[in-house]
């Protein structure tokens, strides 16, 4: 049974009412606190409930996911600032005060770590039952979650603040001037490794703290992934090489838990589970085990809500009820025709597929022009199994007040792509490399057909795939497949996209040049069209023509971050709206 963290801070831990929202209650700095493990475990806790609330979560979706061809905005009319800040996205026309470019949330998480690694160390002398080992495993929680949210940010953003130091009042100088990009993944990649050194172990817990809690596992697999987005911008190929051994410690990690749990328990229906040396649920249970049940053997690191102490209301928000009254519909919806169909040219290329069914409601309609999220909103599975696989057409929901569904950040199968993506990059060095990429690909693929027995007609072909381009495209699309709704489906194709064209250099701040030689060095969006054709696919030509150079792929600074922070820089894809007058 799914449990849940009793979060021991669950009102005391307000943000500020200046704009920055990072400062933390006066009860923190309060003479009587960081006194005991109990101070630190709870401060720990609430920066994990901070990552819970709704505008990260909301942060999530819309950065990692909405940009994409994966979602629209919900073709209701109704009238909610939400609602119309997600059309000008959409359409191109953004600007700073577009309540999706407000990164507070993330940085108040920020600050909480922050926090507790100034803090924890002094409890150690006051207390003795707060030992130096668990000290060390906090530390390694909170620079963990610390280089998680800067990773949110640099790949939302692009140039960001940067800061190792906590704030506990207004009076602190605030003023904290952006960052290129490969610094701040240097920065991330610095406190995951020094994170690496005293982590938690994956087989520390055998609840849900298992996964709750970051351990080395999740510490593998947010390293795996800044190397490969480092890699896509710079086109490092060592950056690749380390981004698939960082894959291959989490998977190994994996099969070695399975198999301790296995010689432990004996084998049974579900754990006694072997996909080509991977340990994945089959099809007809992944979606029982991933998405209800919860904190699964597939699960790596997931946020942990209970629908009580803490709901999922960004997750209710983006795709099931936006204003928590008794609705069936959220701010977002799948295309229908990316998703109500399955063959080429879709999203889901097999009609056999179990992840078709489980992604949206209402799959094979003949009229829906947009269809209801399914995956992590249906509290209940679709009863398909290989004989009976049927859409489903009801829309169910929780009810309108809660959802304890887990937001999940990383899982074994989005790794195992992760290395498969890395490998096609590094096929130059190996010739082999496109067949073990295309090997990854085909367990994912495979395990999620309603067949139990599968011919050559029914799988994946290498023979189809065995060029770079087309084992880059196979990869890219079976992510789609596995991981939609997910919040990954934008950041793919900003890597994807870097692969394909000459960008700004990522060692400087767009900020700081002008928007004309970003221009000239990307090519213009219009170029990319040509060249990374899903992606300007996804954008179309009117907002084409208005998204111009690099920085269009990002989002702005909040003008009321620019209120607070003088050093900050705009965007210079926004700079023509830029009509702050800081007083």
């Amino acid at each position: 049974m799914k449990k849940y963290i009793l979060f021991l801070l669950s009102g005391m831990l307000m943000t500020s009412c200046i704009d920055t929202e990072v400062l933390p209650n006066d009860v923190v700095i309060g003479e009587d606190f960081w006194k005991t493990k109990d101070d630190v475990t709870s401060m720990v806790a609430a920066a994990y409930k901070e990552m819970s609330q709704a505008g990260v979560i909301e942060r999530c979706i819309v950065w990692g996911d909405f940009r994409s061809d994966e979602l629209e905005v919900n073709e209701i009319v109704f009238n909610d600032s939400k609602r119309t800040d997600l059309e000008e996205i959409k359409v191109g026309t953004m600007d700073y005060e577009n309540q999706f470019s407000d990164w507070a949330s993330l940085y108040s998480v920020i600050n909480k770590c922050n926090i507790v690694l100034e803090k924890a160390p002094q409890v150690v002398s006051i207390d003795p039952s707060y030992t130096e080992g668990t000290l060390r495993t906090d530390e390694s929680q909170m620079l963990a979650l610390r280089a998680l949210c800067y990773f949110y940010l640099v790949r939302a953003f692009r140039d960001v603040p940067v800061t190792d130091g906590a704030y506990f009042n207004s009076s602190q100088n605030f003023e904290i001037p952006q960052q290129a990009p490969l610094t701040v993944l240097d920065k991330c990649i610095e406190d995951l490794q020094k994170a690496l050194q005293t982590p938690l172990s994956p087989d520390g817990y055998t609840d849900w703290r298992s996964v709750g809690y970051i351990n080395r596992d999740a510490i593998n697999a947010i390293l795996a992934d800044v190397y490969l987005w480092r890699a896509s911008m710079t086109g490092n190929l060592d950056d690749y090489d380390k981004c698939v051994d960082y894959c291959d410690a989490v998977i190994e990690s994996k099969k070695a838990r399975y198999l301790s749990d296995n010689q432990a328990s004996g084998p049974s229906i579900i754990g006694n589970i072997d996909h080509d040396g991977y340990p994945l649920y089959p099809g007809e249970y992944a979606y029982q085990y991933n998405f209800i049940q919860g904190n699964s053997m597939e699960s790596i690191f997931e946020l942990q809500l209970d629908g009580e102490n803490i709901s999922n209301s960004g997750l209710m928000h983006c795709y099931w009820n936006y204003d928590d009254k008794a609705r069936t519909y959220g701010l977002m919806m799948a295309p229908a025709s990316r998703f109500a169909t399955a063959g080429d040219g879709n999203v889901f290329i097999k009609d056999k597929d179990y992840r078709w069914f489980e992604s949206c409601f209402n799959v094979q309609s003949a009229d829906a022009t947009q269809l209801t999220v399914f995956k992590m909103v249906s509290p209940t599975g679709t009863g398909n199994t290989e004989a009976s696989l049927k859409p489903v057409t009801a829309v169910i929901t929780p009810g309108n007040t809660k959802i304890d569904q887990n937001w999940i950040v990383y899982r074994l199968t989005d790794v195992m792509l992760m290395k498969a993506e890395a490998l096609v990059q590094l096929e130059a060095s190996d010739a082999n490399n496109l067949q073990r990429a295309f090997s990854i690909v085909n367990t994912v693929n495979k395990r999620s057909l309603a067949i139990s027995s599968p011919t050559a007609t029914d799988t994946l072909q290498f023979s189809s795939y065995n060029s770079k381009s087309a084992m880059e495209q196979l990869v890219l699309e079976e992510r789609q497949r596995e991981l939609c709704f997910e919040g990954k489906r934008w950041f793919d194709l900003m890597r994807y996209t870097y692969r394909s064209l000459r960008s700004g250099d990522a060692n400087d701040q767009s900020a700081l040049l002008h928007p004309d030689m970003l221009l000239s060095e990307m090519g213009g969006l219009s170029n990319m069209a040509k060249t990374s054709t899903i992606l300007g696919n996804i954008l179309g030509s009117d907002v084409q023509m208005s998204m111009e150079s690099e920085p269009y792929l990002y989002f702005p600074v909040k003008q009321s971050e620019m209120k607070v922070n003088f050093l900050l820089k705009q965007n210079p894809a926004y700079e023509k709206m830029e009509s702050i007058q800081k007083q």
